[in-house]
């Protein structure tokens, strides 16, 4: 059953990685919406919690271009075609970090922002890590380091971590290990 029915849409912009469309909806109530900009992705995205150890937490420090910021997240990226979530969160770790994990754990799922954008996010914990590879994508990633728990809340507070996947993966990672 659909609550609000569409009665019109036009793709207002395509490509390989967005979509954007412009609806004209009908609401239960009769009311007409007239212009619903929604975002539409292709790709899910995944994003990695990497524990040593020590349960100290890796990052990475990346510069993202829209922001001309370098800051600290945690690993991540989008799910190929035809990839599996695990498979992403496998291949993400090792081109960010170069390191391999023997444990993954599934944690959470959530859409950033449900009203306008079907984008989703996948976040696993990956333990039982293991440096495999010296290099790492250096054009986006500056710099990888582990830090502990305090050091990580203390990025956030600082407005180091600043990314909403980064956040919630960590926020719900300290809630539930009571870290």
């Amino acid at each position: 059953m659909t609550y609000w029915k569409r009665l019109e849409r036009k793709t207002i912009y395509s490509s390989k990685w967005l979509s954007v469309t412009l609806d004209k909806v009908e609401l239960p109530d009769g009311r007409i919406i007239d212009d619903l900009e929604l975002m539409r992705f292709p790709h899910a995205t995944v994003g990695i919690i990497p524990v040593n150890e020590a349960g100290e937490i890796l990052l990475v420090r990346a510069y993202r271009y829209l922001h001309e910021s370098f800051d600290w997240e945690i690993p991540g990226g989008v799910v190929e075609q035809g990839e599996s979530h695990l498979d992403a969160a496998r291949r993400e770790l090792m081109e960010e970090t170069g390191y391999w994990a023997g444990i993954w754990t599934p944690k959470l799922s959530f859409f950033p922002h449900k009203a306008t954008c079907d984008e989703r996010y996948f976040i696993y914990l990956a333990e039982a890590l293991e440096a495999k590879e010296p290099e790492y994508q250096k054009a986006e990633i500056t710099e990888i380091a582990f830090h502990s728990p305090d050091g990580v809340r203390e990025l956030i507070d600082d407005g180091e971590i600043n990314d909403g996947m980064s956040l919630v993966a960590l926020q719900r990672y300290f809630l539930h290990r009571g870290v």
